[in-house]
């Protein structure tokens, strides 16, 4: 006890610190305004004033001091950095203004869907004639059609013109063609140099398909290139929870730094020479892995460490954590709102606080106990961190990563050791790779099962926030009271868990547009019953917004055919919620897009309906009527032959139309009654959509128009909507409306917001 007391006094002035920095970035990130110019300057002064005091007096000083020098130096420099911010975010608000800046392209190029995509860091950024302040690692998008042969290299320094998208923490820069970049004939030495060295993993690799495998998982683990790992290996890593390994980290560093440690100490070196080693090999790996943040921290930590030691001074781990947090925080008060930033701290805080007397606790041989603490306490401290920032929970993950620890070791420092020996000798690197790719096969196995099951969450309440940061903080405090903070944050994740699982849907039948980004994506719900039909083109986007619902399961999910704006998200539905029924038109079955979707369905247990015109299908409350298209020679052009269903509810009906064109909206009015109270207005409101022969035959009390927020054709467009004013008919869609449908009052339709 006493030993525990002497440790929370000797952390007490730290934790102080780093509280008022955390306080004093969040401070300054809310930050909507520009500050006076005399405030951060101020700041900054009584920061260091107080930094000065609280040292002079040591033990004497007051909690208010260390408070106060910490809120005072981040918020200070936090905002100094605001005008830029908000100048940043002026511009992508725009959308149009032009940029000139200077970049160091980091990795490879990738296809993305209007060009080529990589990662840079931005030197200068000019528009007009003010420097603006672009974060330094930035993502870069080039349009057209260019060949990744001619685009520039890894270490190549180029002058662009550029709009800015995304958001100003991370932010996109958009060339519209390949004639606005000009190559500078500058070329950076590290970003080179990682190249060159995953480039010699390749060609060590040879011409054998499973070393080249390897030879990509080695770049990416060792030298930070996850560009070389196939998108659909990236993602079975992701949906494993192994995802973190992926991209270098304190593990990678800290595996690294205990390897030149065992090395010299093997070859009888003095502990103060190793350590010195240590101190330089971190951070040079570091920074040769693409000085990627969560090494960096990582390596900072370590430096710390090792830095006290050689200087005689004991210092905790949990002191180097927080000093290295506070540094960061210092330097760059903006990490605050960073989920690799914050996934660092959080992570590293918990294990050091929490593995040891969690290894003790355990029944079992140390190195056995001391296994299974570290995946369980950085699973729990992790969770509602991922949940928050990616809205995804792996039921497995604890497992997949305790199943796959012992190999971790091995793969990291074999990817690394091919990484060194590939330039000089390809032969030995070979035979690394091969061990590598032994060893990342029983992952991909043992990980397995983890991949069942990927659950999509709903947004994490404020309440839940302010209660887990709390607990968080408790818990890491070196007192007995902290195991009431540890039980806090279960218990919360665990209330929180019930409250996701147990909360019913919305009752009134509804008829809802979720506003995904591209595409449509149509949810159709009475009580517990729904319908979901198309989940727009981006992956995770539509499971989202549906995890927002209330809703858990689906009684049918509807694909109405192959463009990526309806079924570019479908898969991710089909893995994240329980979904009965995987409906599809008959003709789709012969087409490859589909392969995907049938898949998962059949992974996750949905039976698949290939339907046509005329089928019906009950879903407890809902019923659907197929009206389109027809089982015999079907249209041959996509749109043509969108499937178009009538959802039969308890209080009316919701004619769904996908994509059709007007040719078939007048074969459709031709051939019986359609007649709806909430129509979903063809092919996302274009210019030829919704004929006055679809509007006599479905007389809709409300029209629904699934035109995304982002869409680049302009939809829903002027004619169509001034069709439906003409006829009093109401009109909500998402571009204008955020998410917005139709819903049963009790008396009749109404549409909302």
């Amino acid at each position: 006890m006493r030993d525990g007391a002497a440790t929370a006094r000797s952390l007490r002035p730290l934790w102080l610190l780093t509280t008022g920095a955390a306080i004093g970035a969040l401070c300054s990130s809310l930050t909507t305004v520009e500050p006076p110019r005399w405030l951060p300057p101020l700041l900054l002064l009584v920061g260091v004033l107080a930094t000065v005091l609280a040292l002079r007096w040591r033990r004497r000083a007051r909690t208010e001091l260390w408070l106060l020098a910490g809120l005072a130096l981040v918020c200070g420099r936090g905002l100094g950095q605001t005008p830029d911010v908000l100048y940043l975010q002026r511009l992508i608000a725009d959308g149009e203004s032009t940029v000139r800046a200077e970049v160091v392209i980091l990795e490879g190029w990738a296809d993305s869907r209007w060009g080529q995509r990589t990662r840079g860091v931005v030197l200068t950024a000019v528009h007009g004639d003010r420097a603006i302040g672009v974060p330094r690692r930035c993502r870069l998008e080039i349009r057209g059609s260019p060949h990744p042969t001619a685009l520039p290299k890894p270490g190549a320094v180029i002058d662009l013109l550029a709009r800015v998208r995304g958001s100003a923490g991370s932010p996109l820069l958009v060339v519209a063609s390949n004639r606005l970049v000009k190559a500078t004939g500058e070329r950076r030495l590290l970003p080179a140099l990682r190249d060159r060295l995953a480039h010699d993993l390749l060609r060590a690799a040879g011409t054998n398909a499973d070393r080249i495998r390897s030879a990509e998982m080695a770049a990416a683990l060792a030298l930070g290139r996850r560009d070389f790992v196939p998108p659909e290996r990236r993602e079975r890593w992701r949906r494993s929870g192994l995802a973190h390994l992926l991209a270098v980290s304190g593990l990678h560093v800290g595996l690294v730094g205990g390897a030149v440690w065992l090395l010299l100490a093997l070859s009888g070196v003095s502990p103060t020479t190793a350590r010195i080693a240590v101190l330089v090999a971190l951070p040079a790996y570091a920074v040769l892995a693409g000085a990627a943040p969560s090494a960096m921290r990582a390596a900072l930590m370590a430096v710390i460490y090792l830095a006290a030691r050689l200087l005689g001074r004991a210092v905790l781990p949990m002191a180097a954590v927080l000093l290295a947090v506070t540094i960061l925080l210092t330097a760059q008060p903006s990490l605050i709102a960073n989920a690799g930033f914050q996934l660092t701290v959080v992570i590293t805080a918990a294990l050091v606080r929490w593995v040891p007397p969690l290894t003790e606790a355990l029944f079992g041989p140390r190195w056995v106990t001391g296994t299974v603490a570290v995946p369980v306490v950085a699973q729990t401290a992790a969770a509602p961190l991922v949940a928050w920032h990616f809205r995804t929970a792996i039921p497995g993950a604890i497992v997949a990563n305790l199943l796959a620890l012992p190999l971790l070791a091995p793969i990291i420092l074999g990817s690394v050791a091919a990484a060194v020996i590939a330039p000089l000798w390809r032969p030995p690197a070979a035979l690394a790779l091969d061990l590598v790719g032994v060893l990342v096969s029983l992952v991909g196995r043992v990980s397995a099962p983890a991949r069942a099951i990927e659950l999509v969450t709903p947004p994490l309440p404020i309440v839940a926030i302010a209660l887990l940061v709390a607990a968080g903080w408790i818990a890491l405090q070196a007192r007995p009271w902290a195991r009431l903070g540890v039980m806090a944050w279960i218990g919360t994740l665990a209330l929180l868990a019930a409250l996701w699982a147990f909360s019913p849907p919305p009752a009134p039948p509804t008829v809802e547009i979720l506003p995904v980004s591209d595409g449509a994506a149509v949810l159709v719900s009475s009580g517990d019953d729904a319908v979901m039909s198309d989940a727009g083109r981006y992956r995770r986007e539509a499971a989202q917004l549906l995890a927002e619902s209330g809703h858990r399961g689906l009684r049918a999910v509807i694909a109405s055919h192959t463009d990526e704006d309806h079924v570019g998200g479908m898969v991710q539905i089909l893995r994240s919620f329980d979904v009965e029924r995987l409906i599809v038109p008959a003709w789709m079955l012969g087409q490859p897009q589909v392969v995907p979707l049938l898949r998962a369905a059949h992974r996750r247990g949905a039976r698949i309906h290939p339907v046509a015109a005329g089928s019906a299908i009950s879903l407890g409350t809902v019923r659907l009527e197929v009206v389109w298209p027809p089982a015999m020679d079907p249209p041959r052009l996509e749109n043509e032959r969108s499937l178009v269903v009538r959802a039969v509810l308890a209080r009316g009906t919701a004619l769904i139309t996908a994509d059709i064109g007007r040719p078939t909206e007048k074969r459709l009015a031709r051939s019986g009654p359609l007649q709806c109270a909430v129509l979903v207005v063809p092919h996302h409101g274009g210019r030829g959509s919704t004929s006055p022969s679809l509007l006599d035959a479905t007389a809709p009390e409300v029209a629904l128009i699934p035109a995304a927020p982002d869409n680049t054709h302009g939809h829903p467009h002027s004619e169509v909507l001034e069709r439906l004013a003409r006829r009093d008919i109401p009109t909500r869609y998402p571009a204008r409306d955020g998410r917005c449908g139709a819903r049963w009052n009790g008396e009749e339709w109404v549409p909302f917001p």
